[in-house]
């Protein structure tokens, strides 16, 4: 499978490395937003392993964090018969994300 980003989810990958860069430092930006893709890459061949969104069971999600019980982002993804994965958005996961999801995708 291919892992294709919407400029919609890159929006968002900019908007985490900025919020990053201002609380951390560029090198801490780099880093995290770079933990991101690399995580959301393996959506190539783990694809499966992402759970259902509740409000819309056509879409994907996992949960991607550093360590465990700590914050972290969720990518949220389709798959296509063209054998895609598409990843739609990111969402931090304090965020109320499924509500953002809802309003945010027709």
């Amino acid at each position: 499978m291919i892992v294709d980003y919407t400029p919609e989810s890159l929006a968002n990958l900019d908007e985490i490395w900025d919020w990053n860069a201002e609380q951390y430092g560029r090198v801490h930006a780099d880093s995290y937003v770079e933990f991101l893709r690399k995580r959301t890459d393996r959506l190539s061949t783990d694809y499966t392993s992402g759970k259902p969104v509740p409000t819309n069971p056509t879409l994907f999600y996992r949960v991607i964090q550093k360590k465990k019980k700590r914050h972290g982002h969720i990518a949220v993804y389709d798959v296509n018969d063209d054998e895609v994965v598409r990843i739609l958005r990111y969402f931090h996961t304090a965020q109320d994300w499924q509500n953002k999801l809802l309003e945010e995708m027709p």
